[in-house]
């Protein structure tokens, strides 16, 4: 079909065929080679420049929107995280107030229980400071208050030989029995030491470690409480008795047998001695009581010092060992001893212990340089040294002999 031409093949108007070119209605200009004036580019530059500006304009809005609107948001943020921090303040100061009031009551309290526990322990400081304690010295032997005394001040004789107490020795059997109903088992690591027998052990740490650390973990001979006969290392001499239930047992009970802990924990500065759990010193029943539940030391109770004097030696045997242990008749006749360390002043200056028998006589030594100890403690002394025992009864400790 002709563009131009538009044939109704069904007839015109009237049914008749119509056959005729149809004009254009719109005139069509050649616009391929059209040049703008400069007066349409300037008014198309202005128009794009004002859309542009809108375009501006629009976004500085809503970039001033959105910042007002995240300003907004922040002030809101902060205003809830003050109030938060003024309800935490709020409730810590309540608490800081509760707590510092409790404090207060509690400093209150502790102060005032200070204030009693200084004015009871000045009270006993003074008591004891203020009591006149009776000291006497017999024969070169020591007694304050009638309880022996030996320390690094107070030294006893080199020919004093008294052997065991019986009271001390029967004491501590009756104690070992009774812990042994408790399941404890207690025995006699170290007792009676004569003076020579401490001459040879304290030279021997003098020795080896000078005579700075002898003083320290050994006696100077004659200031040795084993030579008394009154004092007792019980089981072992290694600091780790101290965490073991044998010794937890002993501190708890051994007053109620006359014995006390000789030197306490604590107390390292006063004794002169390192705290020894397992060293027990037997005063008698009553003494010991009064002691333990002073909460002082032996020192501190009879009010007595311990230091050596002078420089430590070298110290050479008595050669009294022979003699051990003899008694005197004379003396006897005119004192009352108690048996238990203490001994009782009949008037006429002299003092004697009914409990100090000959104990060594008993002890079946012989002097070949060789020691053996035929009673039941199972000791024997192969090198002369006093200090390398064997356990002939299976308690399975070996004797490392101190002070």
């Amino acid at each position: 079909m002709d563009n131009n031409f538009i044939t109704n093949t069904n007839g015109g108007r009237h049914g008749e065929p119509i056959d005729r070119q149809l004009e254009p209605m719109i005139e069509y200009e050649d616009l391929t080679e059209y040049t703008p004036s400069r007066e349409q580019l300037e008014y198309e530059e202005m128009i794009r420049q004002r859309m542009r500006e809108r375009r501006r304009a629009a976004e500085r809005r809503r970039v001033r929107r959105n910042r007002t609107v995240a300003v907004i948001l922040l002030l809101v943020i902060i205003l809830l995280v003050s109030k938060s921090c003024s309800a935490i303040k709020k409730s810590r100061a309540a608490k800081d107030d509760s707590s510092s009031a409790a404090e207060k009551s509690a400093s209150a309290e502790a102060k005032k229980t200070s204030k009693k526990s200084k004015k009871e322990d000045s009270s006993q400081a003074e008591a004891t400071e203020s009591k006149e304690h009776k000291v006497e010295t017999v024969d070169g032997i020591t007694f304050v208050d009638n309880i022996l005394i030996v320390n690094k001040t107070y030294s006893l004789p080199s020919d004093y030989s008294p052997g065991v107490s019986e009271a001390a020795q029967n004491a501590f059997d009756e104690m070992a029995a009774a812990a042994f109903n408790d399941g404890i088992y207690l025995f006699i690591n170290s007792g009676y030491r004569s003076y020579d027998e401490q001459v040879v052990l304290y030279n021997n740490y003098a020795q080896e470690r000078g005579a700075e650390e002898a003083d320290r973990v050994s006696s100077r001979p004659g200031h040795s409480e084993h030579q008394s006969g009154l004092a007792f290392d019980v089981n072992s001499t290694e600091f780790s008795f101290g965490d073991t239930p044998e010794a937890a047992w002993l501190a708890s009970h051994c007053a109620d047998y006359g014995f006390i802990i000789r030197f306490p924990q604590g107390k390292e500065d006063i004794t002169g001695y390192e705290y020894e759990p397992w060293h027990i010193r037997y005063v008698g029943i009553d003494n010991a009581k009064a002691i333990t539940d002073s909460g002082l030391c032996l020192e501190e109770y009879l009010g007595v010092t311990s230091e050596y004097s002078g420089e430590a030696g070298v110290y050479e045997a008595s050669g009294s060992d022979d003699n051990s242990g003899e008694t005197d008749d004379s003396s006897a006749d005119t004192e009352n001893g108690n048996g238990d360390g203490t001994y009782t002043d009949n008037g006429d200056g002299s003092y004697y212990d009914d409990g100090n028998t000959d104990w060594n006589a008993d002890n079946g030594y012989t002097d070949y340089n060789d020691y053996t100890d035929y009673n039941d403690y199972g000791y024997t002394d192969y090198g002369g040294g006093y200090s390398d025992y064997t356990d002939y009864n299976d308690y399975g400790y070996t004797d490392q002999t101190y002070y």
